[in-house]
């Protein structure tokens, strides 16, 4: 593909971003999401039909924008979220309660079978799409989501379990 001119960038840049914003996206979010578009479109050029780059980076932002309503929109689903989002004052209690934390996570991950576990760090920490999991692991988008439920009620009792211990 030949590469587009500068001219034609910034257009396609203020017309996508103009587009972010009338879907609701805050100008702030919409221009990350631009330059992301455009640093992904630029990473891919070579694949990319010439008459297709402006509606593949058009998809490619609004995407990126559907994908970030649904992590801004997404409720905490287990304790542990909430748990893991606690701050403290001093920066370094904080490195060592995320240090503990994060020891804490990965044992309480590493009682679910390797699927589970699999599936529990693409959807939360990777933040991978049920599309992107099933395509990723070959498996029909509807397991994906059943299997991710079964693995997060699983985490929900051995959290619960453990919380009352202590």
């Amino acid at each position: 593909m030949s590469q587009p001119s500068n001219e034609e960038i910034t257009r396609l840049t203020n017309d996508i971003y103009q587009k972010l914003c009338s879907m609701g996206a805050n100008p702030e979010d919409a221009k990350d999401i631009v330059q992301e578009s455009l640093y992904r479109g630029f990473l891919n050029i070579d694949g990319i039909n010439s008459k297709a780059f402006k509606s593949w980076l058009y998809k490619v932002a609004i995407n990126q924008y559907y994908d970030l309503c649904r992590k801004n929109n997404r409720r905490s689903i287990i304790e542990f979220e909430d748990y893991l989002l606690e701050s403290e004052e001093n920066h370094l209690e904080d490195a060592i309660i995320k240090q503990e934390t994060k020891e804490e996570y990965e044992k309480v991950l590493s009682k679910l079978k390797p699927l589970e576990r699999k599936l529990i760090k693409m959807k939360y920490d990777d933040e991978f799409s049920y599309k992107e999991i099933s395509e990723h692991l070959k498996l029909k988008e509807s397991n994906v989501k059943t299997y991710l439920y079964r693995a997060r009620q699983k985490l929900t009792k051995i959290f619960g379990r453990d919380n009352n211990e202590k």
